[in-house]
């Protein structure tokens, strides 16, 4: 069990009591991926092995960002074990030079989908 986090405030979520929101299952699963999706490998000392190296996505075509953003995302997820990538799409803004990566997993049947920009 997780508590459940407050992304956009970057904090633990809260009821409107002020207590914490406590998660399990597919909904803890598609936080801990997003969160290991959304820092930067090796920006954490404690843990130098979590995190992504999607925030260096090489810019190319479609195909090419894709299939870099894949191995990134598996290496990244290889610790938690059951979680499977099924699906990776990229979209590149070249004016923003941002990329948008939108994936599907699968976990204990449950079909997953987080979104990052990077």
């Amino acid at each position: 069990m997780d508590l459940k986090l407050d992304f956009e405030r970057r904090d633990q979520a809260q009821t409107l009591q002020g207590w914490t929101i406590p998660i399990t299952g597919a909904e803890e699963i598609a936080q801990r991926i997003r969160l290991r999706l959304g820092i930067p490998r090796g920006s954490f000392p404690l843990d130098p092995e979590l995190g992504s190296r999607l925030f260096d996505l090489p810019r190319g075509s479609r195909e090419q960002m894709e299939a870099a953003a894949r191995e990134r995302i598996e290496e990244a997820l290889a610790p938690m074990a059951g979680v499977r990538l099924t699906e990776v799409c990229c979209r590149y803004d070249p004016e923003a030079d941002r990329a948008r990566v939108d994936c599907r997993f699968v976990w204990s049947g449950q079909e997953i989908g987080i979104t990052t920009e990077v």
